[in-house]
């Protein structure tokens, strides 16, 4: 595992190219909760590790993704057992970087961070704590070119908030050094074939409707590459011999597919393993429909 007690939030971004093949430099997983977003944004990791690609499987620390939890805990076995590195962001310890720089003193900085004031000021600012988790992301990859990152995003909101809110910074504050520093972002998020944003869906037609608005609130904004890829298919196992139940459920999959296939870009079936590590490795050599 990775820590990042000492990197920094923002650094001036420069307009040199950083040409990686068709490869993106910053993928982001979303989805609603319980689609398969951290199974296929690990495979998705380990993929790019057997093309020799430089990756970081990236979370956000929370409540339910803290030391101690049980998800936490398994992530990060299944993530050692692939050979993945896994980079798990914290809050304050990003503001802490960014702080740090800005006044050139990392003892002011621990003491900011502590202060009832600044957690408050996080609490109150709706996605002040993206843009924080985005501008480190950026520091990152700005700092090492050859650098992939994978972000297991937490859900559908959440993702949509994170893209709108370095946007909407930039227009609250007009000028000074949060100013700068969003357009700086918002300019490096731009940049061609810098972003992919993978929306992870399941066959039902709800979850597939969702996955579409998604994708256009997006767009409204900006002109991210976006696939939806529907997870969790039977739809090839229609010819086989099965329960009337599975039949059916298959029957409505297809119709949901089907109504939706336009704006459908990957289609990954239904793997059964004893375990999940055995269910990732399965599925690495599909993730290249997702690059």
């Amino acid at each position: 595992m990775v820590r990042t007690s000492n990197s920094y939030l923002l650094l001036c971004i420069c307009s040199k190219n950083l040409p990686m093949d068709d490869l993106s430099r910053f993928y982001i997983f979303t989805g609603k909760g319980g689609v398969g977003k951290s199974t296929l944004s690990l495979s998705f990791s380990k993929y790019l590790k057997n093309q020799n690609k430089n990756v970081k499987l990236v979370f956000f620390k929370t409540s339910k993704l803290d030391e101690g939890s049980l998800q936490y805990n398994v992530l990060l076995k299944e993530a050692n057992e692939l050979g993945v590195q896994v980079l798990d962001l914290d809050l304050l310890e990003c503001a802490q970087g960014y702080i740090a720089r800005k006044l050139n003193s990392k003892t002011i900085a621990s003491w900011i961070i502590k202060t009832p004031f600044f957690k408050s000021l996080i609490n109150m600012i709706p996605g002040f704590n993206y843009v924080i988790y985005l501008g480190q992301i950026l520091t990152m990859l700005e700092d090492d070119p050859s650098l992939v990152l994978v972000l297991d995003s937490p859900s559908s909101g959440h993702a949509l908030t994170m893209l709108q809110a370095t946007t909407n910074f930039s227009e609250i504050f007009k000028s000074g050094a949060i100013f700068d520093d969003t357009k700086l972002m918002l300019s490096r998020m731009r940049q061609e074939n810098f972003v992919k944003i993978n929306v992870i869906t399941i066959p039902t037609t709800l979850s597939l409707q969702e996955a579409r608005e998604l994708k256009q609130q997006i767009n409204q904004d900006f002109q991210y590459k976006i696939d939806i890829c529907c997870n969790f298919t039977l739809k090839d196992y229609a010819n086989e011999e099965l329960p009337e139940f599975l039949k059916k459920k298959i029957a409505n999959e297809v119709e949901a597919i089907g109504q939706n296939q336009a704006e459908l870009s990957v289609t990954i079936n239904l793997v059964l393993t004893e375990d999940n590590t055995s269910l990732i490795k399965e599925l690495v050599p599909s993730m290249k429909s997702l690059v």
